[in-house]
């Protein structure tokens, strides 16, 4: 019961401030809603421009397979647990001045983080569940921060290692100028990423070209991304399964739609997704991945009808659902510290 009480306390004193600040500031809201126009208007255009047929995308949503729903949820919700573990794993290694955070308790704050994710743009979630750790660690910001962007770059490497392997097995050598843009964007951002981790480890070696009051920060950053051998493995294959699940998810949401499309295929219309929820401008991507997914599909001769159905359904289980999933439990926990 000593561990249960100071997390309470934390949750539900805790989140409240930082998130109503971000979501009331008028400023995050104007650009929320002028990312969301932008891409709405993108979004009508593409749609007038397909020549798709509404009556005919709503009768293939009718006749959806809810098995096969339910097993897209299992698949995407499935994978909180792992990545909770993972983060666990990275941040069992930092100096910790509370009782440690066992890997159940993450899973609720990686979904809170996600939930953030959802509705504000540019990533905010990860600062918010980094936030939320540091709180119940006690442990410095900057260096669960660090857990968090090494992560985001595992996720990026099999992301871009992943992206060729699918597109070759899927379609052969005869790749489309767009899946090949988006095959480097991929690998431009995992060199960056990489490339960023190296020079931020070494922030230490800096310290005297830096203003003193950046040399706490970075030193707190920098000691969040070291790794030892074990810890690294550990990471890279937790990161594996996580995007097989992502694959199984648009599998089971094509089969839902009575659409047989390859796994190697599957994969990579989820890695499109994926790498289109990282544009900043909209709150996790929000309409970049509805076209992402429905050009895709339409470029590989799917009927556009039944292809702007499947962004439909999977934006349905992966970005809509998380509002009730992880909103009513934050609402709770914030409802019972007020």
């Amino acid at each position: 019961m000593s561990t249960e009480r100071p997390e309470i306390r934390f949750v539900n004193g805790g989140t409240g401030a930082p998130l109503v600040k971000m979501v009331y500031s008028r400023r995050t809201l104007l650009r929320v809603f002028a990312a969301i126009a932008a891409f709405a208007g993108l979004a009508g255009l593409a749609w007038w421009r397909s020549g798709a047929d509404l009556r005919q995308v709503m009768e293939v949503l009718q006749q959806v397979h809810w098995g096969y729903v339910v097993m897209a949820f299992a698949a995407y919700y499935g994978s909180f647990p792992l990545r909770a573990w993972r983060w666990h794993r990275l941040l069992s290694h930092l100096p910790s001045y509370a009782p440690p955070i066992r890997p159940f308790h993450l899973v609720r704050l990686y979904l809170y983080g996600w939930l953030v994710n959802c509705a504000l743009p540019a990533k905010v979630g990860e600062l918010y569940r980094s936030y939320l750790v540091h709180q119940r660690l006690q442990t410095p910001l900057g260096a669960i921060i660090g857990t968090v962007l090494i992560e985001r770059t595992a996720d990026f490497l099999f992301l871009a290692a992943l992206f060729p392997l699918a597109a070759v097995l899927a379609l052969g050598t005869h790749l489309g100028g767009s899946l090949l843009l988006l095959q480097l964007i991929a690998l431009f951002a995992s060199i960056a990423l990489v490339t960023g981790l190296f020079a931020l480890r070494r922030l230490e070696r800096f310290l005297v070209i830096l203003p003193a009051f950046l040399h706490r920060p970075a030193q707190t950053l920098s000691s969040g991304l070291s790794l030892d051998q074990h810890t690294s493995i550990a990471v890279g294959l937790s990161t594996l399964p996580l995007w097989l699940l992502e694959g199984l998810r648009v599998y089971a949401e094509c089969r839902a739609l009575h659409l047989f499309l390859s796994p190697p295929l599957t994969l990579l219309v989820a890695l499109v997704a994926a790498l289109l929820t990282t544009i900043p401008l909209t709150p996790a991507g929000l309409g970049a991945v509805e076209l992402g997914i429905a050009s895709t599909l339409a470029l590989l001769g799917i009927p556009i009808e039944q292809a702007i159905a499947l962004a439909l359904l999977d934006r349905f289980v992966a970005y809509w659902s998380v509002f009730p999933v992880a909103g009513v439990p934050w609402l709770i926990d914030h409802l019972r510290g007020s």
